[in-house]
Formats: C-alpha cells, sequence, structure tokens
C-alpha cells in the first residue's frame, strides 16, 4: 500500500473529510483530494503536518513497504507534541534505512 493510500483509508476511519484536512492545513479540498487519489504528490510539508496532527501515526509503519496499519501501539496517557525537524529527521532516517 503507497503513503497517500495508508493517510487516506487512516483519515476515512478516523472520520475526517476532505474539507476538513483542507481547511485546517489551509488548501482547497481539492489538493486534499488530489494528493489522497495519488494524481498529485504529497508535499512533505503535508506528511509533517498530517503525522503532527495525528500523534497515533507510526513513522515507520508509515513508510514501510510491510504495514499496511500506521496506527501505532497504544501511548501513554501524556501526549508528546512533536516538533517538524523532529518528524522530518524520523522521516529522513526510516527513508534512508529502507533505501
Amino acid at each position: 500500500m503507497k503513503i497517500y493510500e495508508k493517510i487516506r483509508e487512516y483519515s476515512r476511519e478516523k472520520g475526517e473529510t476532505m474539507r476538513e484536512i483542507a481547511t485546517k492545513y489551509g488548501v482547497t479540498p481539492q489538493s486534499i483530494q488530489l494528493y489522497f487519489s495519488g494524481k498529485n504528490a504529497m508535499p512533505l510539508t503535508f506528511l509533517v503536518w498530517y503525522v503532527e496532527h495525528h500523534p497515533d501515526i507510526d513513522l515507520y509503519a508509515l513508510f514501510s513497504k510491510d504495514h499496511d496499519n500506521i496506527v501505532a501501539e497504544p501511548r501513554a496517557e501524556y501526549h508528546k507534541k512533536y516538533r517538524k525537524q523532529h518528524v522530518i529527521d524520523s522521516i529522513v532516517k526510516i527513508l534512508e534505512d529502507e533505501l
């Protein structure tokens, strides 16, 4: 399953609409539809933003070809707010390990 497919399925399971995501991210619903359909590449800035707003996403599972479920194991009650650079560094590390 491709990254955009994983994000799209996760979003559907959460009950998020493309309009809600677009409003929060600051783009048009059509842009989100193009990302979720795979017609336009999903920008890294969108991925970082999405992961920041969905802390239960497991980055390794998101970028791994062997995992379809991208939800991490249940976490402790506190929720750590990820900094953008931390998320970018984690994505780069996973990609380096996988490639």
